[in-house]
């Protein structure tokens, strides 16, 4: 373990508009992948059952503006707040009727990253565009209160929140390598570092996160103390998801080399699942996994989510889903080249006609608070809203 670099509390730029504090349920998206195990799954959505996606319809937008030096971040939603960052500024809205509750002050040209919603605060990051100094900033989701800003030693990548704990890579000039840092979400303090970078996509399965080192094989560590736990060894070492209770990670074996199914409590293998050709996507609801796949013919597949055996699939001859998330026995496909996002049930892989309108969508929907919602636009502005759909 090298050093951690401490840096000082720094007053809070940041203000907001008046509005009630609300306490964050489990029908809500709160990480990029809905959970720090990148399932890709709501559990808590029960309105957009299959009987009833067909009858939604878009709802409302709000503006994600365009600005130099920064793109529009994933937005997150819990409560009744869907929370956004674009043009240097984090924004709050109501989640049912898309009014804006709150909007902090334009504080100069800062790149925005929401990293996740923990109860009733968001995390986030920020760069300045100027200087590149990075931040680390927590923020009241009802009122959009700063509740501290904090400098951090470089900017993150690969933002992963589980624990108490952000953990991100940056890059130490120190040593000319990329590395790992993890910091106090409760005061944005830093607690450990590791020489090491996460393998695959972030994703941490009760605590435990992937991460390799040029001296340090493939390995879990402790997300709360940088801990080394156990070796990957010489099997697959990238991961695509976890279980959504967080006892399995699913490793991509080399594409085209199945998915190895790893216990997150000792690293033991418990299963391989076939080879489906080139993988693309993941989702899990616990009981099944869904990717997608260029076997021909393109196709989503769906597979028991312990054994690895194919449970339904449904093919495309062009423009396959690429992309997912599930909620309410439904599984969402993106499939780009302005078509609207594919709808199957999940259990039997039926399909489920989705208004063609969420052909605006840049990615899978994100599913909470009986809604579909995404980052959207038009073809001259395709990533300038993010737009809610709804039934009714």
């Amino acid at each position: 373990m090298k050093k951690l670099i401490f840096a000082a509390v720094l007053g809070t730029t940041l203000t907001a508009l008046p509005a009630p504090v609300l306490a964050a349920g489990m029908d809500a998206w709160g990480h990029e992948a809905a959970h720090a195990t990148g399932d890709n799954y709501n559990p808590g959505e029960t309105k957009l059952t299959p009987a009833a996606v067909p009858n939604v319809r878009k709802h409302w937008s709000v503006p994600l503006a365009a600005a130099k030096c920064t793109n529009p971040s994933v937005p997150l939603i819990t409560g009744n707040r869907l929370v956004t960052a674009s043009a240097y500024r984090v924004s709050g809205y109501d989640a049912i009727t898309g009014k804006l509750k709150w909007q902090t002050a334009d504080a100069g040209r800062r790149d925005f990253t929401l990293a996740a919603i923990v109860g009733d605060t968001l995390v986030a990051h920020y760069r300045e565009c100027h200087s590149g100094k990075a931040f680390l900033t927590a923020l009241s989701i009802g009122t959009g209160k700063a509740l501290y800003t904090r400098r951090i030693a470089a900017p993150l990548y690969d933002l992963l929140v589980d624990r108490g704990i952000v953990v991100g890579t940056i890059w130490d000039t120190a040593i000319s390598k990329y590395v790992l840092r993890a910091y106090r979400i409760s005061d944005g303090a830093p607690v450990w570092g590791r020489d090491v970078t996460m393998t695959g996509r972030p994703v941490s399965a009760r605590g435990r996160i992937l991460a390799f080192g040029d001296d340090e094989p493939g390995a879990a560590f402790d997300i709360t103390t940088g801990k080394r736990l156990w070796s990957l060894g010489r099997g697959c070492h990238s991961p695509i998801g976890a279980s959504p209770d967080g006892t399995r990670f699913y490793l991509n074996c080399n594409n085209d080399e199945g998915i190895e199914v790893v216990d997150a409590a000792t690293g033991k293998t418990t299963a391989h699942f076939p080879s489906y050709g080139y993988l693309f996507g993941f989702a899990t609801d616990g009981r099944r996994v869904y990717v997608g796949t260029l076997s021909e013919p393109a196709a989503v597949v769906a597979l028991d989510a312990v054994t690895g055996k194919k449970l339904w699939s449904r093919t495309y001859a062009e423009s396959q889903p690429v992309s997912f998330t599930t909620a309410g026995g439904v599984v969402y496909g993106w499939r780009g080249d302005g078509r609207p996002v594919a709808a199957l049930e999940a259990a039997t892989g039926k399909v489920l006609k989705l208004d063609a309108s969420t052909s605006a969508l840049a990615t899978a929907p994100q599913i909470a608070q009986g809604h579909l919602y995404g980052i959207a636009g038009t073809k001259a502005a395709p990533r300038s809203l993010v737009t809610a759909w709804s039934v009714g």
